[in-house]
């Protein structure tokens, strides 16, 4: 054979062999190892009016049905008669409940009397109580504290039927217990003290992640996301809301991939379910891992194809519908879509 046929030859199973390995490592040319691209089923999800009007019949605008950013449901028999949805534009939450293919709306819950809005970006359920968090932390731009935000919230229900034990009222707080513990425990934690108080633009430390198991409250962070790893802090749930008791912080970094922070966290039976996104608006795809809530490593399960939803949407609500041994099927809602735009996937364990 020819010297220059068999050079050429060389030449390209050398470059054949060059994107093998790059596209085992780097898909999309981002240098990411990201998990398998997983379809959205077929299921159709009806579109409602959440956060539509409060009690008194009064119209609210349209935008926070704009900005859904968490949800939870009580392990109710049956399923998702009581679920419970924040938003990070009004000083509400709305119970709704899941039928069929549908979110249907319920009470609305005032959170705070305060002026301004507690930026609620998260929704968790344990034991007999709801959880909101604020972001604890400044917007995108603004110079400006933003100290309603530094807040989580905490509300009693039943834990067999998700009935509040106090009756929801949309036009004063109460059954509302808030604390503003947690804004100590970031201020003074090593990995992320600081970005305390920083701009989100500047990779200012952004609650958007809750979830409560085992009595313990883990808080993922969108931002910051430093060297390829995102934070997860984590506290005790019941000493949150007491004066004094011990919280038991702790700080858990996790290596999600380069500019990804933490969207949402959801329990599953063996731990965590971690969204994770782009921490502003970096070109980073959307993904699911697994995470058993203490080790320094999480798995990867998904990257979400979400191709046909609205572009600029951001997923930030990650709802667990079922799970067995193989896999669990997901509901993912979004920022920026009305009514947060339902989409469900089914993703291998």
């Amino acid at each position: 054979m020819p010297y220059s046929i068999t050079r050429a030859i060389h030449r390209i199973r050398t470059a054949a062999l060059v994107c093998i390995l790059l596209g085992a490592t780097t898909p999309g040319g981002r240098g990411e190892h990201l998990p398998p691209n997983v379809t959205p089923e077929a299921t159709t999800w009806t579109p409602v009016s959440i956060f539509k009007e409060n009690e008194k019949k009064e119209k609210f605008k349209d935008q926070p049905r704009m900005n859904l950013s968490g949800a939870a449901c009580v392990p109710t028999t049956p399923k998702f008669t009581s679920c419970l949805i924040a938003n990070d534009e009004k000083k509400y939450a709305q119970f709704f409940s899941i039928e069929g293919n549908a979110l249907v709306p319920r009470n609305l819950i005032l959170l705070s009397d305060e002026e301004k809005d507690p930026d609620a970006e998260g929704v968790a359920y344990d034991d007999g109580f709801f959880y909101v968090t604020g972001s604890h932390g400044r917007s995108r731009h603004s110079d400006k504290k933003n100290l309603s935000s530094y807040t989580v919230f905490r509300i009693a229900v039943d834990p067999q039927t998700g009935v509040p034990k106090t009756k929801p009222d949309a036009n004063r707080v109460d059954g509302v217990e808030q604390s503003s513990r947690l804004r100590k425990v970031l201020k003074n934690d090593d990995d992320v003290e600081a970005y305390f108080n920083e701009s989100l633009a500047e990779g200012g430390i952004n609650i958007e992640g809750i979830a409560v198991r085992n009595g313990r409250m883990y808080l993922g962070l969108r931002g910051p996301s430093l060297k390829r790893r995102a934070y997860v802090l984590s506290v005790n749930a019941d000493a949150l809301f007491t004066k004094h008791d011990d919280l038991k912080p702790r700080a858990r970094s996790l290596e999600l991939g380069k500019d990804a922070g933490i969207r949402d966290l959801a329990v599953v039976r063996d731990g965590l379910l971690i969204l994770a996104g782009p921490t502003r608006d970096e070109d980073v795809p959307y993904s699911v891992w697994l995470w058993d809530g203490s080790s320094e490593a999480a798995k990867p399960l998904a990257t979400l194809d979400l191709s046909k939803v609205k572009e600029g949407a951001k997923a930030e609500i990650l709802l667990p519908l079922e799970e067995d041994a193989a896999g669990i099927r997901v509901l993912v809602m979004f920022d920026g879509v009305e009514n947060g735009g339902a989409i469900s996937f089914k993703i291998k364990r």
